[in-house]
């Protein structure tokens, strides 16, 4: 019983302490403002198959994250 007791009051208060300070605190989230800005162009350049316009693949060194742009 008194284990069982224990281990609501632990799960109790960690669910406190995340609501108070954010779950993405806690979750190992990243920031996205801080790459903001970081993104390069590429050779990479291809058509949209929908509307036929040219895309520039653009990568960003800091998130490792690909964009595609308009030309």
């Amino acid at each position: 019983m008194g284990v069982i007791l224990i281990v609501v009051l632990v799960v109790v208060i960690g669910g406190i302490v995340i609501a108070l300070f954010g779950w993405d605190r806690y979750s190992g989230g990243r920031r996205r403002s801080a790459t903001v800005g970081t993104a390069r162009p590429t050779d990479e350049v291809f058509l949209e198959p929908d509307t036929g316009r040219r895309m520039r693949v653009w990568f960003n060194d800091a998130t490792g994250e690909r964009e595609y742009r308009p030309e």
